[in-house]
């Protein structure tokens, strides 16, 4: 990391994996990406590259995990002094290098150990002996990176808490809050900017650094709130507290030291300067040139908390003391309250402003800056041409104070007696030219496929909008009035038309019973002659035929659950229901089951002795059908007697384990 980087992106650093994994995915990638069969009848040569292969790809992959690691971590020599001395307070600097360092040096190892077991490789005569090799080789490997358990843990800790660390940039132009817990800080950052710091009664509530952002004169400035701090000795101060003094010994900003002149947060007024006092010398530098001490950071003294306690009504002791103080320090004193949002404008407006001095300060003093400038600009210095003074023109009405007309207001003044900026708007129209002066406040037209709206506007739409309202209003009246309902003259028609339609309705219905009646009797008589006609046959086996026919009728209709009983009613003809089901059948049916035993009938005639016996059908069968019917008997043959328990492979040789190793970027199967 190069020094001049004031801005180090912590979230960038990838996940830290723990030793068990890293041994996994090492392993996992050099099966991978290496070949994986060999034989025994190779020759030897052959036989130790395959297995050096391997030794060199692990020591290759091992050492990009642990190069990646490494660099992925800021060096704390290399990065900007607030970044190391903040990781030094938080993770102990010393901690931090060992384990960059064990991580660092188990690369070497692992070098080492390829180099050795390749070197044994080159004199083994057997396809075991360099497998034995190989073997001992990663298992070392893996040992090695099993031992960095500890180091990896407690860098992954480090990346957890760099990533939730607030974004600070050390160049940029910075205001730092500091001072006593409870005295106002966070409650100033949450009102200047759009940070949500957790305020509360109790102290050290703030615990590390926050940072928020606000604009001045169209720049963007970063206020930094730290944790409160107790006067005591610099050794004796916990993590939190050398965490407000890293930022105030390393970030060049604006110091922002907060007084609680109420004393509401504990500690009195002279124990809060002691502390100023006390943390001033980090604010102090010694200048190269005069050897003298002098301040190195703008200083503002801020008096919070005004509301509770007055400037007036603090002691005169407290106040020479805050004076005396400010003037030793070239320190400037505001005053305000986060409260009632007194003097925050003020606040920062003069810290922004003594900063943004101090650096221009800063850089005039540096010659390669001046020199740098002086380089890029031309400076015109005009020469006199002669000796003529030529003055500055400065109107007269200016030199002689003429004042403004009482009864001409200005647009500023008008705009606050209507209402404000957004309420009021400027009156153009009285800077109109017009030839009538008349006509400046008129309505504009406004036009509407050509032809002016204000033609069609009916100077009497108000009156008749009035007519219309008073017109709903007694309707609304009449129908809420309790009138009895009689029935129209509408009504009564179409109760006349339902009673016409109801008597076509029930005519047309006996008309189709009548017609269905006679229908089945004509079939019932036809079925008698029928019987008559095979008597005459058969002679007596007749009744015998018609009998075994009624049995099988009987038996299909106790297999469907349905009695054989009919009853007949005015429209139509029962079945009477089963235990499970009931059916309602239509003396439609009853023609379908005549057909049926008919078709019976003939049939047994047909296969009595002495009958015609009927012909077999002789088709031949289509090729095509044929070869459709014994593929679909040959599956259901293989897929019948299979159960649970059988181990069926219905791919003899599935590409995904008999394709081989796959190339590099080569994932068109998956």
């Amino acid at each position: 990391m190069s020094g001049t980087i004031s801005r180090y992106n912590f979230k960038a650093i990838a996940p830290i994996p723990d030793s068990s994994k890293l041994i996994d995915v090492v392993l996992s990638k050099t099966n991978r990406k290496t070949p994986t069969e060999i034989r025994a009848n190779f020759k030897i040569t052959r036989i130790r590259r395959f297995y050096m292969r391997k030794v060199k790809y692990t020591q290759t992959t091992c050492n990009e995990k642990l190069q990646l690691i490494v660099d992925s971590f800021p060096n704390l020599d290399d990065i900007h002094p607030f970044y190391a001395d903040l990781m030094n307070v938080l993770y102990d600097r010393d901690h931090y290098k060992l384990a960059l360092g064990h991580v660092n040096k188990a690369k070497a190892i692992v070098d080492r150990i390829s180099n050795d077991y390749v070197k044994l490789m080159k004199y083994a005569d057997s396809l075991y002996r360099c497998k034995m090799l190989k073997r001992a080789a990663l298992g070392r490997m893996a040992t090695l990176l099993k031992k960095l358990k500890p180091s990896l843990g407690y860098l992954e800790e480090v990346r957890k808490h760099l990533a939730r660390l607030p974004s600070i940039n050390t160049n940029t132009r910075t205001l730092l809050i500091t001072g006593y817990p409870n005295v106002g800080k966070s409650s100033f950052l949450n009102n200047l900017t759009k940070a949500d710091v957790d305020v509360q009664s109790y102290p050290f509530t703030t615990q590390s650094l926050f940072v928020g952002h606000t604009e001045y004169k169209y720049t963007d400035w970063q206020i930094i709130d730290t944790p409160g701090l107790l006067d005591r000795p610099i050794s004796e101060r916990n993590t939190i507290e050398m965490q407000a003094i890293t930022a105030l010994a390393h970030l060049n900003a604006c110091i922002l030291y907060f007084i609680d002149i109420s004393e509401h947060c504990g500690y009195t007024i002279s124990d809060q300067i002691k502390l100023f006092k006390n943390i001033r010398k980090l604010f102090y530098t010694v200048d190269p040139d005069t050897q003298e001490t002098v301040v190195s950071k703008p200083i503002v003294l801020v008096l919070s908390k005004i509301d509770v306690t007055g400037w007036e009504e603090v002691s005169q002791e407290n106040k020479d003391l805050i004076t005396e103080t400010a003037e030793e320090s070239k320190a400037f004193v505001v005053k305000m309250s986060n409260t009632e949002k007194i003097g925050l404008d003020e606040v920062k407006q003069t810290a922004c402003d003594i900063l943004l001095d101090h650096r221009l300060t800063q850089k005039a003093k540096n010659p390669k800056k001046a020199e740098s400038i002086l380089n890029r600009v031309y400076v015109a210095t005009p020469k006199r041409k002669d000796k003529v003074e030529r003055p500055a023109h400065v109107p007269k009405t200016v030199l002689d104070q003429v004042p403004r007309p009482n009864d001409k207001k200005t647009v500023l003044e008008m705009q606050v007696e209507n209402g404000g900026a957004g309420v009021w708007s400027f009156p153009y129209q009285e800077h109109f030219l017009l030839e009538d002066d008349d006509w400046k406040y008129d309505n504009a037209p406004t036009f509407m496929g050509g032809h002016n709206v204000a033609d069609f506007y009916d100077p009497d739409i108000e009156e008749k909008l009035n007519e219309l309202e008073k017109e709903e209003e007694y309707l609304t009246k009449l129908e809420a009035a309790e009138v009895p309902d009689m029935p129209s003259e509408m009504e009564q028609m179409m109760v006349e038309e339902y009673e016409r339609v109801k008597k076509k309705i029930g005519y047309i219905k006996h008309t189709k019973i009548t017609q269905r009646e006679h229908r089945v009797n004509k079939k019932r008589v036809a079925a008698d002659v029928t019987g008559l006609k095979l008597r005459e046959k058969v002679g007596d086996k007749a009744d015998e035929i018609l009998e075994r026919n009624k049995q099988n009728r009987k038996s299909l209709f106790e297999i469907m659950g349905v009695s054989k009983k009919r009853r007949k009613t005015g429209e139509e003809m029962e079945v009477d229901q089963g235990d499970d089901m009931a059916m309602q059948v239509d003396k439609n049916d009853m023609s379908l089951r005549m057909k049926m035993r008919d078709r019976k009938i003939k049939f047994a005639i047909s296969r009595m002795e002495g009958a015609d016996p009927k012909k077999l059908s002789t088709k031949v069968q289509n090729k095509s059908m044929e070869r459709v019917r014994h593929k679909i008997e040959k599956k259901l043959k293989k897929v019948e007697n299979v159960t649970f328990a059988d181990r069926m492979q219905t791919t003899k040789m599935p590409k995904h384990l008999y394709s081989g190793k796959r190339g590099n970027g080569k994932t068109d199967r998956r």
